[in-house]
């Protein structure tokens, strides 16, 4: 597989064209207030290789200068209460549905320029709460979360403008270099309403402040794993949110670059941000970075408070850390019922910590009851303990939605035009980049037209071949369907991840994206069509005049488009393993009615798939295009004594196809792709917005 082009200098473009430099191509900038500029106007970084201690690369002494820092973001604090999770599964012995909790009832807070660290045992629920506070995950939502004290719906819409949420799978476009990824997001997520030359020092400090600096032109699949980490960083630090999330973002790194990334984002929420992520079993030096730290077992919260506190917080319940013990390791093995713990007492104890801290008291005879349910070994206090709670200061407060404008930029994204632009240059640029692909899919096209050509020589004008020509004709037909379907039901489930972490973070919005996706696929979809109809109809001998030609090839270009857009919808649909499945299937389904099966020997039980086969409209066409329009009786040879279809209308007449109407076929042809394309944009929607 041959790979992406990278120079010793490399210019970087932003917008709809491209600029090659020294061999290397990518994004050159769309004109903003009458500006147009090239790579060397945009951005400028060099390329090299990190060496020796890689703590070097954060370069702490020019960090500290307020050039090379975020400017501050007023303050955003969450407070959650009493946050709950239910999951509905159908339980196939009972015939029915049947509810569990997963969070049972959790509340704490996320306070600004703190970096916070959500710990628990696996399957604790830890990265459920990080989905919820995120906005992700909302179904199945109770509880209230409030932003600087006024209530956020669970999949609030404003929220993610003040937000980003960096999953634990990156899911980076590998084809493109450190500059382009991040040129694109810039001209993505801050439009074209503030100067080039602003965007160009944004970009310049980003890739500075993570130790990106030296990569600019390195592709991002040759990246380091703690390198990729980082530049997921960067790419949503382009709009500088005041809240972070992240899930797990140390996992499969390195300790060195657990340590760069931990220190990295220690450093982003000392300029005022609230960073919360999810982590699992860190070292000591990595726990001792986290300012917070809240800690979920069984769906209980078990500690929340300050790291430096927690080692107290547990001796004082009698279970003291050994010397020499990771406290963090300590921790988990306390909250998976080691050294004779008990993990209720220890909720009970954080759960009146909690209260504690607060500035009312109230009867929590009837919060212990939900909170604690679960956990068998707690045991309830009398009724009628006062301990303090925020609860009554909720009730409060005012419910009415917190105005976004006075934490966010007044920045506006790129407009729905610039949006596709910008993502269909970059897609071009990957397709042109991934070369490899393309070239398959064109070469497949080419050896399979010449291998059927072969085989079917000469087969078009003569009566005695008839048959064997319908069979060229069908095979014609199998190779458009699956080249087609196949191609797009891969690579678009490849494109899932993405495309999830992208419009989640409001990169873009979901119409742009789709039909930048169709304005690339199907004119190569066409191009790869061509390549075989040009081969094998000619090897064939099934060239008559140009008109028969052209519909012949319509008719195959838009068979070969129709079940391309039946792979976007498989693929949108299903998982892969189902897709790779399901998709073969449909084709040979709807095949059955287009060449095996005549009408009138159907059951009136399927004729309504011969109705809606698109395969079979497609069929006909080309059958009609060789033996239809009128055309002239077939050659037949000297040494056949008989050639029963030297009439091409005997043929029609014994296929059933003699009245076929083409502009009828081609119209439905034309109306299942647009359905098609609308149930794949309602089937996205639908994922992308499912919390």
């Amino acid at each position: 597989m041959a790979s992406p082009a990278t120079t010793t200098t490399t210019t970087t473009t932003v917008g709809p064209t491209a600029t090659t430099t020294s061999g290397s191509s990518g994004f050159s900038c769309c004109p903003a207030n009458g500006e147009s500029s090239s790579i060397d106007d945009s951005i400028e970084l060099n390329d090299g290789q990190e060496g020796g201690n890689n703590n070097t690369v954060y370069h702490n002494g020019l960090l500290e200068k307020q050039d090379y820092r975020f400017p501050k973001r007023p303050p955003v604090d969450l407070v959650f209460r009493d946050i709950r999770y239910d999951v509905k599964r159908f339980n196939i012995s009972k015939a029915k549905f049947e509810s569990k909790e997963i969070l049972h009832g959790l509340n704490g807070s996320f306070k600004s320029g703190e970096l916070t660290a959500i710990m628990g045992p696996s399957g604790a629920g830890k990265s459920t709460l990080l989905n919820i506070m995120a906005g992700y995950v909302s179904s199945g939502v109770s509880g209230m979360v409030q932003v600087n004290g006024k209530s956020r719906s669970h999949n609030s819409e404003s929220f993610r403008k003040l937000s980003c949420y960096i999953q634990q799978h990156d899911a980076l476009r590998p084809w493109l270099t450190v500059n382009e990824a991040m040129i694109c997001a810039t001209h993505l997520k801050l439009g074209f309403g503030i100067s080039l030359d602003e965007k160009r020092k944004l970009i310049e400090k980003i890739l500075f402040m993570l130790g990106l600096e030296q990569k600019g032109s390195t592709p991002t699949m040759g990246l380091s794993g703690g390198q990729k980490k980082r530049l997921a960083i960067a790419l949503e630090m382009i709009s500088n949110p005041p809240i972070l999330f992240l899930d797990e973002p140390t996992t499969g790194l390195d300790s060195s670059s657990c340590t760069q990334c931990i220190s990295l984002l220690k450093r982003l929420a000392q300029d005022g941000r609230t960073i919360v992520c999810t982590i699992h079993t860190p070292s000591a030096l990595l726990f001792e970075m986290f300012d917070q730290l809240y800690t979920v077992v069984q769906g209980h919260c078990f500690y929340q408070g300050p790291t430096n506190e927690m080692l107290p917080f547990l001796g004082d319940l009698g279970y003291h850390c050994p010397s020499y013990h990771n406290p963090a390791d300590f921790m988990m093995e306390i909250a998976v019922g080691e050294y004779g713990a008990d993990v209720g007492k220890i909720i009970k104890a954080a759960l009146k910590k909690y209260y504690e801290i607060s500035s009312r008291c109230i009867d929590l005879d009837s919060t212990f009851d939900d909170n604690v349910k679960s956990i068998e070994s707690y045991s309830m206090r009398e009724k009628g303990e006062e301990m303090c709670t925020l609860r009554k200061e909720a009730e409060s407060m005012e419910t009415s939605s917190y105005e976004e404008e006075d934490i966010f930029s007044k920045t506006k994204p790129a407009s729905l035009v610039m949006q596709f632009l910008l993502l269909f240059y970059r897609n071009l640029l990957m397709t042109r980049r991934n070369y490899f692909l393309l070239s398959c899919r064109i070469l497949a096209h080419a050896v399979i037209a010449t291998v059927f050509g072969y085989l079917y020589t000469g087969v078009g004008p003569n009566a005695n071949q008839v048959l064997a020509n319908y069979v060229y004709l069908y095979g014609s037909m199998l190779v458009m369907v699956y080249t087609g379907k196949m191609a797009v039901v891969l690579s678009f489930q490849i494109e899932m991840e993405s495309l999830t972490r992208e419009h989640f973070n409001r990169w873009y919005k979901l119409g742009p994206y789709f039909l930048s996706v169709l304005v690339l696929e199907i004119p190569v979809q066409i191009c790869c069509s061509m390549i075989y109809v040009v081969i094998s109809y000619h090897l064939t001998g099934n060239y008559v005049n140009f008109e028969r030609f052209c519909v012949f090839a319509l008719f195959c270009i838009a068979g070969s488009i129709c079940a391309q857009s039946w792979g976007f919808f498989v693929g949108a649909t299903l998982s892969v393993k189902l897709a790779v499945f399901i998709g073969p299937i449909l084709a040979v389904l709807f095949s059955v009615f287009g060449f095996c099966t005549r009408y009138v020997d159907i059951t009136p039980v399927f004729k309504w798939m011969w109705h809606i086969s698109y395969y079979r409209a497609s069929f006909h066409g080309i059958l009609n295009s060789v033996y239809g329009m009128n055309r002239e009786d077939l050659h037949c040879p000297e040494t056949q004594i008989y050639c029963h279809f030297k009439n091409p209308v005997l043929f029609q007449k014994d296929m059933d196809i003699e009245h076929v109407d083409m502009q009828s076929n081609m119209v439905l042809i034309i109306l299942i792709i647009i359905t098609m394309y609308i149930s794949t944009t309602f089937v996205l929607w639908y994922k992308l917005n499912k919390r």
